[in-house]
């Protein structure tokens, strides 16, 4: 009898401990769509930064345009089956100095400092350093 409740206990915690890795609920959190992720970010730096309407809209489409390119070139690699992440991490950094490029000419002087700012405050959420062109990009590996 003891044998058994040991045994029981034991494949209890197993179990307990597996469903803790995969997070609550045993499901991955549900990505954002670039649509989502986008709007979401445009808000974010209109809150932050101040953006006019014009700026947002301008920033938004700026954000889905990587986002979409990025999911992409994301799901080019994965089907490719060649997957590699020097050649990924390299595509990451281009993609964020081109989105980079194109929000500093929306950005005023200001807003560009405090993007700046936000970056270094924010930085992506997955341990692999990839670069903020990720987010919302299905690339956050966020």
């Amino acid at each position: 009898m003891r044998k058994t409740f040991i045994l029981m206990s034991m494949m209890l915690f197993v179990g307990l401990a597996a469903q803790a890795q995969r997070g609550e609920g045993g499901q991955r959190p549900a990505r954002l769509s670039p649509e989502e992720a986008s709007k979401q970010q445009a808000e974010t730096f209109q809150e932050e930064l101040g953006l006019s309407d014009e700026q947002y809209k301008k920033t938004y489409d700026v954000l889905l345009a990587a986002a979409k390119s990025n999911a992409e070139k994301m799901t080019e690699m994965r089907s490719s089956g060649s997957f590699d992440r020097e050649t990924f991490q390299k595509m990451a950094l281009e993609a964020q100095a081109d989105k980079d490029k194109k929000l500093k000419e929306i950005f005023s002087a200001t807003q560009w400092t405090g993007y700046e700012a936000w970056k270094k405050a924010n930085p992506p959420s997955n341990t692999s350093k990839t670069p903020h062109a990720m987010v919302g990009s299905q690339f956050l590996l966020s």
